[in-house]
């Protein structure tokens, strides 16, 4: 389970009140977000579709190489932080649908030449530009290499029922997989969404989801409070004037995951002028470049460790007394060893600084671990959306560069 450890400078008692009340209130009778809470029950999230997903996945692995994830933000974040802090490598991941750049859609399609390809098409409501206009690319691309038969069974589309991705599937025989109507795009870690891919990665997925279900279970049982208290003190922080929360990891494997923390708290919080700005560094690498502003720069910076407490690997430094290169002192550590002292000594040099500091720690980098940091900080950013007194779940200023965007491509 996950252990948080708050600096106990920073108070978390007299909003922990009102956060528990938040909580309640997300899961009781009447609520007015009801239509946007379907992610709470990690059952309800993936419904019926779990068999078909796994059946699904079980084609694909015996019958392809290549798997192309098209989907932008919500739609891919997850699986990919996922599958690339694993090292899935069984299958080739081809991630599109997030990038308008030509020389970079490319280099993908190049990645797809001479090789057995499914395809997974992630559209919510079908309107994204960059999702559809992959998706007609890849229709082209597919039809010049694959039969009708073939192309049919080639591609999964994932989108809300009834909409135009929906009539599309059944019209070209390619099978559905239900984007649930009350979950967002960034709240979708335990939908269809996440869990083809992760399935396609050969990945447990039955581990992954019983992550979710530990936190859920142990905050419906009132055992666990480390969620109320994160909500909080992040919430104290920017009272204090504390309005920019850097998330830090020193394990690389979680780089893409920092990437799915930036997403869902900058668009859940970023509105009505009000949030704290979400950015994330990987260490000891980001400590070269961003550590002196935070070591030094404006008191304005929060700061979240991710701790994995088990090693992943082990790799000792040798000995060489003869070389003379100054090093001598670490002979015989392994650098997990190494990058454990690293990672205090930033975290006690960052609280003497003045950086208000959180830890949440993890016993290994696995399926069930992601499984609990998801759930814990979708209903963390939730409580914490709310406690700001905006609304967690909608995203209305992405729409206003779409609407110029369109305006210009004479949509």
């Amino acid at each position: 389970m996950l252990n948080l450890w708050l600096e106990p400078r920073i108070p978390t008692s007299y909003m922990a009140a009102d956060v528990k009340k938040i909580w309640q209130e997300l899961n009781g009778a009447g609520c007015k977000d009801v239509d946007s809470l379907g992610w709470l029950d990690c059952a309800e999230a993936t419904a019926s579709s779990l068999p078909l997903i796994m059946e699904k996945a079980r084609e694909i692995r015996e019958r392809a190489d290549t798997f192309v994830v098209v989907g932008v933000g919500g739609s891919n974040q997850a699986a990919r932080a996922v599958i690339n802090a694993l090292q899935a490598r069984e299958i080739q991941f081809v991630w599109l649908g997030n990038t308008l750049s030509a020389s970079q859609i490319r280099k993908e399609l190049e990645k797809l030449e001479k090789r057995s390809v499914y395809i997974q098409v992630i559209a919510k409501n079908f309107e994204t530009l960059e999702p559809g206009s992959h998706y007609r690319l890849l229709r082209s691309w597919m039809k010049e290499r694959y039969s009708p038969e073939e192309f049919s069974r080639r591609f999964v589309l994932t989108g809300t029922t009834g909409t135009r991705m929906h009539e599309i599937a059944q019209e070209h025989g390619h099978l559905f997989l239900p984007f649930p109507i009350r979950i967002g795009g960034r709240y979708s870690a335990f939908t269809p969404v996440a869990l083809l891919p992760i399935a396609v990665a050969g990945l447990n997925v039955h581990d992954y989801l019983q992550g979710g279900i530990d936190i859920q279970t142990a905050m419906q049982s009132s055992a666990y409070e480390d969620v109320y208290r994160f909500a909080a003190w992040r919430n104290n922080c920017l009272v204090q004037g504390f309005d920019i929360e850097i998330l830090c990891a020193f394990e690389p494997q979680l780089e893409r995951f920092g990437r799915w923390w930036r997403q869902l708290f900058g668009e859940s919080e970023g509105k009505d002028g009000k949030g704290i700005f979400p950015a994330s560094v990987i260490c000891s690498e980001d400590l070269h470049s961003m550590g002196q502003y935070m070591q030094e720069g404006p008191r304005r910076m929060m700061e979240t460790f991710l701790r994995v407490e088990k090693p992943q690997a082990s790799v000792t430094i040798p000995e060489d007394r003869v070389f003379r290169d100054g090093f001598d002192y670490l002979e015989g550590m392994d650098f997990s060893q190494i990058n454990a002292v690293a990672e205090q000594a930033t975290l006690e040099a960052h609280m003497g600084s003045g950086t208000p500091c959180s830890v949440l720690s993890f016993e290994g980098i696995n399926e069930r671990a992601f499984g609990q940091l998801f759930y814990f900080f979708m209903v963390a950013c939730a409580l914490s959306g709310k406690l700001l007194g905006v609304n967690p779940f909608d995203q209305n200023g992405v729409e206003a560069y779409k609407q110029v965007m369109f305006q210009k491509l004479g949509r």
